[in-house]
């Protein structure tokens, strides 16, 4: 081994001591939340109650004990209340005022009897929507508000006191969904927050209702001052992004709960099994601490109550099997910024650059670029100058070197025999699972352990080192001889075969480009039923890319030797290894999740590409080629 090639070594292997240590730190840090809340749906409860003829006590009693410990209060709106207030047009309010100069167009009126609802409905809309008042009305209380009834069912009216009350004495946790309005100020804040207080030990989180919290985006400090007050966690709603709540979190010090949700529109597309594996899934791999559970209440269900009840046991047996606990969700603690060890890390990874640079023969270049890298990353870290895009700009040079640097440093004209394929095989492994970690470790913190933020440049991973590997084996097949092979591929007569292999190769790359990073398409045909069955078999579902694709054809690769006519062969392993690295780029998944579904994506792929060599050579010995 040359002696430059040593230092890199060297320094890899230290970063990689300290992405250990990183690891080790959140690994521990995974391992405390393992408390999960089960909350269901007050809708549905009051649901249950009206429609199998019993009390809300009953319904909350027979889901408690079935292993539920939360209740979801959205906040009340005119819809919500249609049987105890009345929504009334100016005609319609003749009958009810003393005056009839009182009913007046563009307003709506709002008709309560019940004293004490009606204080909490006055209360709430004298302070989100100006120009409300009370006017004096025969046989109840009355209210004048200059909104249309359609704009009126947006505002949140506040949340059910007796109700709420009702679910903590059944030792059930609480979890408000507060809905946004216009022109927040500090008397509507206080207005809507106030009555929070009270159950404030037994919030499980606070969440929102709209695409934007309130006070987005002139006056969430308004917010912050409250949210600091009632001091419960934030809520964090899977696949839901909502405007302005990532820096009311970091106002927070990041003290949020992740929550998964199934839609009321979704729960009627899935059968219990689909419901109960999604929302397995959801608390195992992906760190949420709630899960909200909404039961398909479909009309020729004679039961209810009944099977809603079945339904969270099956769910709390599911959880209790991989390790979690029902109770009160911790919010995730602040993760702290190791700033030696990360800038050792950074170092790793300029190394690792280097070394790739070096086996496609470019280190006279990769002296200037690796000065410029280590200028660039010490700088950001002394100075902590967008410190945040320093570390996803690091991560994604890790993204884009290791899976390059492992195939490159396996890439070898001569045929292996089967038990030095394996071998080339776990050394590829080792070099992208040693990217992987870096990324990890760089990454490590609270916002994108609550996806707040993520790693950036999913595209660019997926696509650059395929680039860069297909043209560096081209060069060191064919020296200085390189471009004038791929120009000579490029000017080959068009053929009909040409075109199909064309369309079909552009088919799979649109594929594997689309089916990469945060959104994509959907899954194809038996997918789903795989993913599930593995996911059930091996605890961590290995990726599809790594053992159906990236290791056989790796092995298969490994196996033939390089030549031209086996590029995309070997490609076709490459992808195996980017999806390695890439699933450390998921930082809301657990570490031990990560590493559990890389190793069992490993084994799984190395039996797979046996038995893909043994086609293989089945077919060559039919043909009368050699081994």
């Amino acid at each position: 081994m040359r002696g430059k090639s040593r230092i890199w070594l060297a320094i890899m292997l230290l970063a990689l001591g300290a992405a250990a240590y990183i690891s080790i730190q959140r690994i521990r840090m995974e391992a405390a939340l393992k408390e999960v809340a089960v909350a269901v749906d007050f809708c549905q409860v009051q649901k249950m109650a009206s429609w199998e003829g019993v009390s809300l006590e009953e319904v909350l009693e027979r889901l408690r004990g079935a292993g539920a410990n939360c209740v979801l209060f959205k906040e009340q709106t005119c819809e919500d209340l249609e049987q105890e207030v009345g929504i009334l047009s100016g005609p319609e309010v003749l009958p009810y005022v003393s005056s009839p100069q009182e009913a007046e167009p563009g307003y709506t009126y709002i008709l309560v009897k019940d004293p004490q609802l009606f204080s909490r409905i006055k209360g709430q809309l004298e302070v989100k929507v100006p120009g409300t008042r009370e006017i004096s009305a025969k046989g109840g209380f009355l209210l004048k508000v200059p909104l249309s009834p359609r704009d009126l069912k947006e505002v949140g009216l506040g949340f059910p006191q007796r109700e709420m009350d009702l679910a903590c004495q059944k030792g059930f946790l609480l979890l408000p969904q507060i809905r946004a309005w216009y022109k927040v100020s500090p008397a509507s804040l206080e207005t809507v927050f106030n009555p929070l207080e009270v159950y404030q030990q037994d919030m499980a989180a606070l969440i929102f209702y709209d695409k934007f919290i309130p006070g987005y985006p002139d006056k969430l400090s308004l917010l912050a001052g409250e949210l600091k007050r009632l001091d419960v966690p934030l809520g964090i709603i899977e696949f839901f992004p909502q405007k302005g709540l990532a820096q009311a979190v970091r106002w927070l010090e990041g003290r949020a709960v992740r929550i998964h949700s199934i839609g009321e529109g979704e729960v009627t597309k899935l059968s219990p099994r689909e419901a109960l594996e999604r929302l397995e899934l959801a608390a195992r791999e992906r760190n949420m601490g709630i899960l909200i559970v909404r039961f398909n209440l479909h009309a020729d269900s004679p039961h209810w109550l009944g099977s809603s009840a079945s339904f969270l046991e099956d769910l709390n047996k599911l959880l209790q099997a991989d390790g979690l606990r029902l109770g009160k969700p911790s919010a995730f603690p602040p993760f702290p910024f190791y700033r030696g060890l990360v800038l050792l890390v950074g170092l790793g990874v300029i190394a690792g650059g280097l070394a790739l640079l070096d086996k496609m023969g470019l280190s006279r270049i990769g002296w200037i670029l690796g000065l410029l890298a280590l200028l660039f990353w010490s700088y950001s870290l002394a100075s902590c100058h967008h410190l945040d895009w320093s570390r996803k700009l690091m991560a994604l040079g890790a993204a884009v070197i290791f899976p390059s640097l492992a195939l490159m440093s396996v890439l070898s004209p001569n045929p292996r025999s089967l038990l030095q394929s394996i071998g080339g095989l776990l050394k590829a492994t080792g070099i992208s699972l040693l990217g992987g970690l870096f990324i990890a470790s760089l990454l490590a913190g609270n916002f994108f352990f609550l996806k707040l933020d993520r790693f950036m440049g999913v595209k660019i991973a997926f696509v650059l080192p395929l680039l860069l590997f297909g043209l560096a084996a081209v060069f060191r097949a064919e020296g200085e001889r390189g471009w004038e092979v791929i120009k000579r591929w490029g000017c080959r007569p068009l053929t009909l075969n040409h075109v199909l292999i064309a369309v079909l190769l552009g088919t799979v790359f649109f594929l594997y480009l689309n089916r990469s990073g945060n959104e994509s398409i959907g899954l194809l045909p038996l997918e789903g039923a795989m993913r599930s069955w593995l996911g059930n078999l091996l605890l961590a579902r290995p990726r599809t890319k790594e053992f159906l694709i990236g290791y056989p054809f790796l092995l298969l690769s490994l196996r033939l030797g390089y030549q031209h006519k086996y590029l995309i062969l070997w490609m076709l392993g490459l992808i195996g290894q980017i999806s390695l690295v890439n699933t450390f780029c998921h930082l809301h998944i657990p570490l031990t999740i990560s590493l559990l579904r890389s190793f069992n994506g490993l084994w799984l792929g190395l039996l797979l590409g046996c038995l893909l060599l043994k086609v293989v050579e089945r077919l060559y010995l039919k043909k009368g080629e050699p081994r």
